[in-house]
């Protein structure tokens, strides 16, 4: 099983859950201009002279204020070397890693290979952007590549795109991975039939299902190889080497509060507002309210 699956349906080293589906962001690029995807933030960022010779933006990723934001900042983050919530639960976000991959989101709209647009951007307002040829690069989730390659009015990049793992500081980026796990309540009074279930969801045939039927990200490393499964889906390769660099969203039995609140922070240092050090510094504050037990 994935083993960042797992992680997702842990806390502080116990199991609650059992994982059924994954999800990782991938690098859409424009492989028509681009001659091999980036590897690196710096790779990314030189290629960008490559978008402004043909007159379109660079990159963007989904920056409007919502979960989105969450899932894009924590992953800038954690590809930097830096994280929200340590293992133990406490707060680790004012560090210099965190601090780096803040700066990567930030220095992109100051800079400007990230458009001013993408503040407002949520997954689908990206989607169309990069469809309709006004992105080099998109940070997006799998179910991009059917529609980008369906072509008609609303994709003029049919066959113009490939697919790469998220670039990090120095390196594979760390996706923010989504999914789904089954928990058993402990007051269950069909415990027995509850975990057959479980069992059943997790075996290799329903996980089979989960891409073929669903478009879901399966939690079974060996499928992501599965001959039948990669002639229709070619990005899962691709996916599996994002999903073993993947980390979870920020543990905290209170995660509503805490992305609300990573939301708000992290939107003040994408508008300019304030500082990235100052943003994190307050963040962490601000996290540190929150009960994590």
């Amino acid at each position: 099983m994935l083993p960042a699956a797992v992680k997702t349906a842990q806390y502080k080293g116990d199991l609650y859950g059992a994982p059924i589906s994954s999800a990782g962001a991938l690098l859409f690029y424009r492989k028509d201009l681009v001659s091999k995807p980036p590897t690196t933030w710096q790779d990314l960022i030189n290629d960008c002279r490559i978008a402004k010779q043909h007159g379109m933006d660079c990159y963007s990723g989904q920056f409007a204020k919502y979960e989105g934001l969450t899932v894009n900042a924590t992953e800038a983050i954690n590809s930097a070397g830096g994280s929200v919530f340590g293992p133990d639960g406490s707060v680790t976000v004012d560090s210099p890693q965190a601090k780096a991959g803040l700066d990567f989101l930030v220095n992109g709209f100051k800079q400007g290979y990230i458009p001013k647009a993408a503040i407002t951007y949520q997954e689908e307002d990206s989607r169309r952007a990069f469809q309709q040829g006004k992105l080099l690069f998109l940070r997006n989730w799998p179910y991009v590549y059917n529609l980008a390659n369906a072509g008609g009015s609303d994709s003029v990049i049919k066959g113009k795109f490939g697919m790469a793992p998220l670039p990090g500081a120095n390196g594979v980026g760390a996706t923010t991975l989504g999914g789904n796990n089954l928990v058993l309540s402990s007051y269950s009074k069909h415990r027995k039939s509850v975990e057959q279930f479980m069992a059943f969801m997790e075996s290799p045939t329903v996980q089979r299902i989960e891409v073929e039927d669903l478009s879901n990200s399966p939690v079974l490393t060996d499928l992501y190889t599965d001959k039948k499964l990669v002639a229709e889906n070619p990005y899962l390769p691709i996916l599996k080497e994002g999903l073993l660099h993947g980390a979870p969203r920020p543990q905290v039995p209170a995660y509503e509060d805490a992305s609300l609140r990573i939301q708000n922070h992290i939107s003040e240092a994408l508008t300019g507002k304030k500082s990235t050090a100052t943003v994190l510094k307050e963040l962490a504050a601000d996290l540190r309210k929150i009960p994590n037990n």
